[in-house]
């Protein structure tokens, strides 16, 4: 009896968790920089802290229809480019000399919220064992969940020695990595293939799950929030 070949089963395991690193990395490594981010803009902490707010809803709002569209258009494909949207998105704010040019690399950033679900389902694709799947997503799930601490860890240490900026290059420096890696070792799954996607009802499902996003944030601030832009 001949031992089934596992070794695509790990690549594309490796190739998965450096693509869920490098979005991770996205949304840890900032946190203990804002300040930092604030001082060397030339700004205040509420403004740098709205592109945090950016990047979460983006990356909510997206994940609705991405992973979707992926199973038509291919999973592989789809991750190949949200991993260069968020290299371009992470180049963008580490060059950055103005708030309006780090919104606009965050947002860019932000479109890449699927990058976890995507890679879980290519993984699904793959693994058909049930017990073998549980243990690749609980790998995946702990990483989702930051790396072990050490990245927000290595954001404070690198925007106090080296500026904000630099945490965006690494950042980008892990993706290239991880493009990479998927596009060596990454396997393409297309269960929809031939399907449409459904864009007149993405669109208003999107807006809708948008707003109400921007609502919760906005009445978080209570006493301060702007009410009329709740109801709206």
């Amino acid at each position: 009896m001949t031992t089934p070949d596992r070794r695509p089963v790990v690549t594309l395991v490796v190739a998965v968790l450096a693509a869920c690193v490098a979005f991770q990395l996205n949304a840890s490594m900032l946190s203990p920089a804002l300040v930092t981010m604030a001082r060397e803009l030339g700004t205040d902490d509420a403004t740098v802290g709205l592109s945090q707010t950016m990047f979460f809803t983006l990356a909510a709002m997206f994940s609705l229809f991405l992973p979707r569209l992926s199973d038509i258009a291919g999973r592989r494909r789809v991750l190949l480019v949200m991993l260069a949207v968020m290299l371009v998105g992470s180049v963008v704010a580490a060059l950055a000399v103005s708030v309006p040019m780090l919104f606009a690399g965050r947002a860019l950033q932000g479109i890449t919220g699927p990058v976890v679900p995507v890679c879980l389902l290519m993984l699904r694709s793959e693994i058909a064992d049930p017990r073998r799947y549980g243990i690749v997503l609980g790998l995946i799930t702990a990483v989702n969940g930051g790396v072990a601490g050490l990245d927000a860890l290595l954001g404070g240490w690198l925007a106090t020695h080296h500026g904000f900026r630099s945490i965006f290059w690494v950042i980008a420096a892990v993706t290239v990595v991880a493009l990479v890696l998927v596009a060596v070792w990454g396997v393409e799954s297309r269960p929809s293939q031939g399907a449409r996607m459904d864009w007149r009802g993405v669109v208003p499902l999107v807006a809708a799950v948008g707003a109400l996003l921007l609502a919760f944030d906005e009445a978080a601030a209570l006493s301060d929030a702007r009410w009329g832009r709740v109801a709206g």
